[in-house]
């Protein structure tokens, strides 16, 4: 009854807000509402999974054999962190400068597949969803891969680093973060 008399002061308007704001209360109770352990929170501090790390900033993965700088494309490895401003690039200005990355070192550097790229992923964690043990200070942002996907030339694949999901509906032309691996 109150509901309705106070609904009723402010005529068909008020009836209407007030439905509107039961309805969004009841929806946005129905959501998960299982707790998400940031992977800061679960991995024991020191601990680098299968990887095996350097202090230039390699780590190599000890399963794939694939070698992956440990900070995102644009940043430097030092004093066991990553420093520097993170490149945003579309999918193919990260993929050229892979290539003019690669012809300046002398060494072959590419964006990583979806599978390497989810390989590096941590399933029982969040936020981001890697280890960071190994790749310390990555970006929780979707992050470019090689991969061109099956649907229209216009998307490309990434992979999110909050949660660990791959995507390959990701907009060819729009900006992110992308790391880099070599083959040893």
């Amino acid at each position: 009854m109150v509901i309705s008399t106070s609904a009723s002061r402010f005529g068909p308007r008020g009836w209407s807000l007030l439905s509107a704001l039961i309805m969004l209360s009841v929806l946005s109770s129905c959501g998960d509402y299982r707790s998400e352990e940031t992977c800061g929170e679960s991995i024991p501090r020191g601990d680098k999974g299968r990887f095996i790390v350097n202090k230039e900033g390699f780590a190599k993965d000890s399963v794939s054999g694939v070698t992956w700088y440990r900070c995102s494309a644009g940043q430097r490895y030092s004093n066991f962190r990553c420093k520097g401003d993170i490149l945003y690039l579309n999918w193919q200005e990260a993929m050229d400068y892979a290539t003019e990355f690669s012809e300046k070192s002398g060494v072959v550097w590419r964006l990583p597949t979806d599978t390497e790229m989810q390989s590096v992923t941590e399933e029982a964690c969040v936020a981001p969803a890697i280890n960071h043990n190994v790749f310390p200070d990555i970006a929780v942002e979707n992050h470019w891969t090689s991969s061109q996907g099956l649907h229209q030339d216009i998307f490309r694949c990434a992979v999110n680093t909050y949660s660990g999901r791959l995507s390959c509906r990701q907009a060819r032309n729009v900006a992110q973060p992308f790391m880099l691996v070599r083959e040893d």
